[in-house]
């Protein structure tokens, strides 16, 4: 069933060609057929284009705003990803995301020949963008510019999200995760439904292992910024739902290109070109493309200042899942134990911080809710207390007491450490209180995916110190696994 959404397809070629183009195979490096499509220039050529699609999309949904490039003087070429549209391969499920790199650097390879002399552009859509800012970094191909629309450069989800998602690729590659809406591509309801209608459309969810390797692949493209010196165009649409139009943002302000402009569309949806306004997104990509061709200069508008989709919240989040065992100091008899924390804080850099907690040692065990709390981050460091209500075993039943935490986190390089402590204490006896300290280090750094925001997951060690009713001691050993994220 993990494979049942990934069918792997031949190249299927056009039933009639498009009007104005043509169309042929090229072939990846490792053998896959990939499906490519050209449209001359009309007239005098200008300069080239090259057009990269996103995840639901395909060339051929370009052949509009090709005819209009066409005309203008340019000649345009676009292929089919590995899995997409008419190419061959696993449908949106590639062996490697960087698969998708390499077959765009060849492309580009291949038009760079045919083309000679010729001022080539890189236009990139949604995942596409990513795909051609990542190619333009590793490959160094001989660009005149390079056009992201909509580009998968951030994401607007919580920080945690990024780490349960490298943790999905990694331990169920192939389980359905990258679900994306027909109807959030677009404002126009008939796109939506048009999309739900396309054969060449892949509709069930991209597996894991595809949305883990562009989350890797959004967090290389942060770390190599310096390397796009090429003239830059980056346009978003306000009411984006599928990328984060901040990550444009945030692409413009840190980029060290010199000629760069940023374009923000009140409104508009996350497929520009095709939106029912998107004329004066491709007139404004016509004009700066004039621009750099010879044409009358196009000034760059200010940097769009209002707030956007993506912008850091200021939200730090962990969950920490453990088992191991639990050694009673009074009689050293061995038992199983386990602990499970979830610890939320909104510092910025002084604020909220609530947590949920469990932990079973022996024949103890509490669980506390603690919704007030208040939270610090210092640099990296992240430092929680709270207070709440807790249920926790007692002689011989549950009582119910009040409850206190101290939560940690500190980043050291190639691991993580934790700490937390725990305090509850029965309402009916002051005998009823019990405690726990605990340290853990994590296998596994945290990584920055654009600049607000970090994640990491992975495994963990741990060992602590529980005292229940101040005659019932134990320490504990676990091993589990810890999701990670700031923004």
């Amino acid at each position: 069933m993990g494979c049942a959404h990934t069918p792997d397809l031949p190249v299927r070629p056009d039933v009639a060609p498009l009007a104005g183009s043509t169309a042929e195979e090229f072939v990846a490096r490792d053998g896959t057929h990939l499906y490519m499509r050209h449209w001359p220039a009309v007239g005098d050529e200008r300069g080239v284009l090259v057009i990269m699609h996103g995840l639901k999309d395909y060339s051929a949904r370009y052949a509009a705003f090709a005819g209009e490039l066409t005309a203008r003087g340019y000649s345009v070429w676009a292929f089919d990803l590995r899995g997409h549209g008419q190419s061959a391969g696993p449908r949106v499920a590639p062996r490697n995301w960087t698969d998708y790199v390499d077959d765009l650097d060849r492309f580009l390879a291949k038009v760079e020949k045919a083309e000679p002399g010729k001022p080539i552009f890189l236009f990139g859509h949604s995942m596409g963008g990513a795909i051609a800012a990542r190619t333009a970094e590793v490959h160094e191909p001989a660009l005149a510019g390079l056009v992201l629309s909509g580009p998968a450069l951030a994401i607007d989800a919580p920080p945690l999200l990024l780490a349960a998602t490298r943790m999905s690729g990694a331990l169920m590659p192939q389980f359905p995760a990258l679900k994306l809406d027909n109807h959030s591509f677009s404002s126009d309801p008939a796109a939506g439904a048009a999309m739900d209608r396309d054969p060449l459309v892949s509709q069930p969810p991209a597996p894991a292992k595809t949305a883990a390797g562009l989350v890797d692949g959004i967090g290389w493209i942060w770390m190599e910024l310096p390397k796009l010196q090429m003239p830059l165009l980056a346009l978003h649409g306000t009411a984006d739902k599928l990328t984060a139009p901040a990550g444009s943002r945030m692409f413009i302000e840190q980029a060290s290109a010199r000629d760069k402009t940023l374009r923000i569309y009140p409104g508009l949806y996350h497929d520009l070109v095709h939106e029912p306004a998107g004329k004066q997104v491709r007139d404004d990509i016509l004009a700066w493309l004039d621009a750099h061709t010879g044409g009358p200069a196009v000034p760059a508008p200010p940097i769009y200042a209002g707030t956007l989709a993506g912008d850091p919240r200021g939200w730090t989040q962990a969950v920490e899942l453990a088992g191991g065992v639990s050694r009673n100091l009074d009689n050293q008899s061995l038992h199983f134990g386990g602990d499970l924390a979830v610890s939320i804080a909104r510092p910025r850099p002084l604020g909220v911080h609530v947590a949920l907690t469990a932990r079973w040692a022996d024949k103890h065990y509490a669980i506390d809710a603690r919704p007030l709390g208040a939270a610090v981050r210092l640099g990296s460091t992240m430092i929680g207390l709270s207070v709440g209500v807790s249920l926790l075993s007692g002689v011989s039943s549950m009582k119910l007491g009040y409850a206190a935490g101290l939560w940690i986190e500190q980043p050291l390089g190639i691991a993580h450490l934790g700490v937390r402590a725990d305090y509850e204490h029965a309402f009916d006896t002051i005998e009823r209180n019990a405690g726990w300290l605990v340290g853990t280090l994590r296998f596994g750094s945290d990584r920055t995916y654009w600049p607000h925001t970090r994640a990491g997951v992975g495994p963990i060690i741990t060992g602590g110190y529980e005292c229940a009713f101040a005659d019932i001691c134990s320490t504990v050993i676990l091993g589990g696994i810890e999701l990670y994220g700031v923004d």
